[in-house]
């Protein structure tokens, strides 16, 4: 029981991580050169915990024009606002998922108490 409490608990933990890199990406979505960073979660090696490995978007994105004197073309940032809203919607989803588990996992162990008791 205790293990798939400490489960739940890494899952919204892991969720928080996704949305703080999403929160970073949308915050320098107008920042020039900007590339975006993607957070990948995976399962630990002892299988109960998850992990999040950070990867950045080398992908070019829209370039622009700039300069009044001089006109050079310069690269913007390669955040697509659309996917990052999503991906903020999926950690939520994950973050929501992971404290229902914990509450119904704390009705049973609170059953269980009873009927030791």
């Amino acid at each position: 029981m205790i293990a798939g409490m400490a489960s739940a608990l890494s899952g919204i933990q892991t969720g928080g991580r996704i949305l703080s890199v999403g929160a970073h990406n949308i915050a320098n979505s107008q920042t020039e050169s900007f590339k975006r960073i993607r957070g990948f979660p995976e399962e630990s090696s002892t299988g109960n915990e998850v992990r999040i490995t950070l990867q950045t978007d080398k992908h070019p994105r829209s370039q622009f024009l700039s300069g009044e004197e001089s006109i050079s073309l310069r690269e913007g940032s390669n955040v697509d606002l659309g996917e990052e809203i999503i991906s903020n919607l999926q950690a939520v989803n994950l973050i929501e998922a992971n404290i229902a588990s914990i509450k119904i996992q704390d009705k049973v162990l609170g059953s269980l108490l009873d009927l030791t008791g």
